[in-house]
């Protein structure tokens, strides 16, 4: 009988689930419409390029929706059967409701799963195609510029950080040099180096330094050379040149780890970076949490208008839930909260008040 019970409302959840997703998405594209014909009437966007452009959109419109058409699913399944008595017959047969419902929550952390892979793949690889098609720069586009003034960058598994005045990465020539080297923490300084010059020799894969000081504040000693040469410091100019302005929605979760890795080598601020990191492994798991809502909402048999209730209260709850994590959302882009800590709040607390009503449908 339980075989045959998540088989029947397992049916009955994805037809609605489909349903509403196409419904969802259709109501999303058809809002595009007057930006891709301003882009189509600027000849940005010509013959299959306007094909390729509308379905290079599917995969953000489907992340936005999944939360949304798994909500809708499952407040339509189980109003249906309530609706039918269905609900009140299985619960008088001894069955309890979160056993009725597992088979929707366990599709529905499989939708969630699939939303995280989409999100991480297809979605980064569809956006960069999109704004290829606008025109708009991405990160092979981006040309690095030859040379870069006040330059920074740490070496964290080396322990230590070039402060340059100027380099270049073209040529490999740096001038006004500073070296902080250091044991665990900056605070512990164990030599300070400063060079009038400096250049990469490309063929041995290090820096060779001219007009040489070095301080060791330890011992408060200190000693002068011509020409410094120490095989410690094999860093190239490039990592001293990063690109800027690339959107951190265009990469995947390893290529953001990265990035994170370099802008924080050259002392760029991340905070944006590692909003869309913890966003990554956050907002897929909203599919799996709002479905609590869904299914409990309106699982007690009720007449009339007020199942309409049920309807509209859930999908003010469901649009609730991009407003609330919006509002965390700009607090850690803000440094108010832990980008991860503020991208995982909304799905606590819509994971609490799904428990809540989870619990109130058992009796």
């Amino acid at each position: 009988m339980i075989k045959k019970l998540d088989i029947y409302i397992s049916k009955y959840f994805l037809k609605y689930f489909f349903i509403s997703s196409f419904s969802f998405l259709v109501i999303f594209l058809l809002a595009q419409m007057f930006k891709i014909m301003k882009y189509i009437n600027d000849g940005r966007l010509v013959g299959k390029n306007i094909f390729i452009y509308i379905l290079n959109l599917i995969p953000k419109i489907f992340i936005d929706i999944a939360p949304l058409s798994v909500l809708l699913a499952g407040l339509i399944t189980i109003s249906i059967m309530s609706s039918n008595l269905e609900i009140i017959s299985l619960k008088t047969a001894g069955i309890r409701f979160f056993r009725i419902v597992a088979a929707p929550l366990v599709i529905s952390f499989i939708i969630s799963i699939f939303v995280f892979f989409v999100y991480n793949s297809i979605y980064t690889n569809s956006l960069e195609k999109i704004n290829l098609l606008r025109g708009r720069e991405t990160e092979d586009t981006i040309k690095l510029p030859d040379t870069k003034e006040n330059a920074f960058f740490r070496n964290i598994e080396g322990n230590y950080l070039y402060l340059m005045k100027e380099i270049n990465r073209i040529d490999g020539k740096a001038k006004n040099i500073q070296i902080v080297i250091y044991e665990n923490k900056i605070a512990n300084l164990k030599e300070i180096i400063t060079a009038k010059s400096g250049t990469y020799n490309k063929e041995e894969k290090v820096w060779v330094f001219k007009d040489v000081n070095i301080y060791y504040p330890e011992t408060k000693e200190e000693k002068t050379l011509a020409e410094y040469k120490n095989e410690k410091f094999i860093d190239k100019p490039d990592n001293f040149i990063r690109v800027k302005g690339i959107d951190p929605r265009m990469q995947d979760i390893k290529g953001l780890k990265k990035s994170i890795k370099e802008q924080k080598s050259i002392g760029e601020d991340t905070k944006t970076y590692l909003v869309e990191l913890a966003k990554r492994y956050s907002f897929p798991f909203a599919s799996f949490i709002v479905a609590f809502i869904g299914l409990s909402v309106s699982s007690k048999y009720v007449r009339g208008g007020k199942s309409t209730i049920n309807l509209v209260i859930c999908i003010v709850v469901g649009y609730g839930y991009y407003i609330v994590s919006g509002a965390f959302e700009a607090m850690s882009l803000n440094g108010i909260l832990n980008p991860f800590i503020a991208s995982w709040l909304p799905n606590l607390i819509y994971l609490g008040i799904g428990l809540y009503f989870m619990n109130r449908a058992e009796y």
